[in-house]
């Protein structure tokens, strides 16, 4: 029996482990987190900006010299240049292998190496700055999301209470008309009233899953009943005036706003294309030097042997008698012929070359001064960028300042609205049911309470999200 027990509990806290394991309460925090790691758009200018810093090293790598190496094998018949005696022969039938290293470095180019190395590390900058903005946008979506889960999620609960409070209302008036207290038209009045509200519980049901389903997809996450979203004990509002100008809350932005970060360095670097440019018009000196050497079948040793000095005239003695005139150096004959080894051929046939080469520019096709043009277009263009992504981001701030502040007002008149209803609603449902009020008037009432009390949770939650991006503005974290 024990076993059993131990066995059974054992299996219970299996089940639970398992159950939840499967659920998820999800925060504001752990929903940017997860969009930023899995957001295809973030992955998209990560990726972009890992280009860049490749850029920048392959910008240094510029620098070092270029080095290559060759190696060839090639069979040659007929009339040739022989290889061995660099003189051309006719019916020649021999194989060469040439092997060579050659490296070339540039020493001068007018600076435009250097000043690449200063543009490329701009535009990483820049891309980083990039990668920052997205990151920063994605996440006010995911929070816009995450409140709007938030919203649904009350006015769910809300629509719920109004449809019981009908309900009940509902059990009691038929309880009357069963008893011949009331009459049929106000019971189906009654009826119609609650079928609208449940009829607006199916609405909202449906837009809390829309709303779900938007934040999945936005973080990137399987979509999932047993998913949910960690619900704050209570929504802080705040209220208040900012007490911050717009002017200084843009001052202070601006300082840190990817954006205007990025495109300054965009400027940059378009101040650097323009020097790059300008170095097409400069001298070039560069240096290059190379070695080699070749092995061919008409490589060949000779080995000779010395014969007596050979008799190479006459002359007459004294006596008259001819003699023989030997020549001063012995004749030879070849005694042997062997292919040359590929290493001695190698070692022989070994050459260097070292060289500086200074090369001026005088006409190229108008090239260089086209691309002086064109990085001029493109500075005043980047100018342009820049003044026009300041004017974007005052009047994102400008806007954001002005939403919180009508978000303000619409939330505290809301309220009062609300609590007015609500006031009117509970003393209209006491008169209705004393019989003191008709069921036109009951319900007319019960609707504007319905009515100001979505619109308050509308307002309320605007507030909270406007506050949020004029608090990333003023750079406190989202969470």
């Amino acid at each position: 029996m024990k076993t059993f027990i131990k066995i059974s509990l054992s299996a219970f806290a299996l089940i639970i482990s398992i159950s939840l394991q499967a659920q998820k309460s999800w925060t504001l925090e752990a929903c940017i987190n997860q969009a930023i790691s899995s957001n295809i758009q973030i992955q998209q200018q990560s990726l972009q900006t890992q280009s860049a810093k490749a850029d920048v090293l392959q910008s240094k790598l510029q620098a070092a010299p270029s080095i290559n190496g060759s190696a060839t094998n090639t069979w040659q018949t007929g009339f040739n240049i022989n290889p061995k005696t660099n003189l051309p022969e006719e019916n020649l039938a021999f194989r060469t292998n040439s092997f060579g290293a050659s490296a070339n470095m540039p020493l001068f180019n007018g600076f435009q190496t250097v000043n690449n190395m200063r543009l490329k590390e701009s535009d990483y900058k820049a891309s980083q700055f990039d990668l920052e903005n997205t990151k920063n946008t994605i996440s006010l979506n995911v929070a816009n999301a995450y409140l709007s889960v938030l919203q649904q999620t009350e006015i769910l609960a809300a629509s719920n209470s109004q449809a019981d409070a009908t309900r009940k209302i509902l059990e009691r008036q038929q309880k009357l008309y069963d008893l011949g207290g009331l009459n049929r038209s106000k019971l189906l009045q009654l009826k119609a009233q609650l079928s609208n509200e449940e009829y607006a519980i199916i609405n909202n049901q449906a837009n809390l899953n829309q709303a779900y389903l938007n934040l999945w997809q936005l973080i990137n996450v399987e979509p999932n009943n047993k998913n949910t979203i960690e619900k704050p004990n209570q929504i802080a509002l705040d209220v208040k005036d900012e007490v911050k100008t717009v002017d200084a809350i843009y001052n202070e932005f601006e300082k840190r706003s990817p954006d205007v970060v990025a495109a300054q360095h965009r400027l940059r670097s378009a101040d650097l294309q323009h020097f790059v440019a300008l170095g097409g018009r400069s001298v070039r000196l560069s240096i290059a030097g190379s070695a080699s050497s070749f092995y061919t079948t008409l490589g060949v040793t000779t080995q000779y042997i010395a014969k007596p000095n050979p008799a190479i005239g006459y002359y007459l003695d004294g006596a008259g008698v001819p003699q023989k005139v030997f020549s001063n150096l012995p004749s030879f004959e070849v005694a042997s012929s062997t292919e040359t080894p590929f290493s001695d051929q190698f070692k022989k046939n070994f050459g260097t070359s070292l060289g500086l080469t200074l090369s001026v520019p005088i006409f190229n096709g108008w090239s260089v001064n086209t691309n002086i043009q064109k990085a001029n277009i493109q500075q005043m263009n980047a100018k342009l960028n820049e003044k026009q992504v300041k004017l974007n981001v005052y009047k994102n701030v400008n806007q954001s300042y002005l939403n919180f502040k009508n978000a303000i007002k619409r939330y505290e008149a809301s309220q009062e609205t609300m609590d007015a209803n609500k006031e009117a609603y509970e003393i209209s449902e006491k008169q209705f049911e004393l019989g003191a009020l008709n069921i036109s008037d009951y319900i007319s009432s019960k609707n504007s309470f319905n009515k100001s009390q979505n619109d308050y949770l509308q307002a309320k939650y605007e507030v909270v999200f406007r506050r949020k991006v004029l608090d990333f503005y003023e750079g406190k974290p989202l969470k």
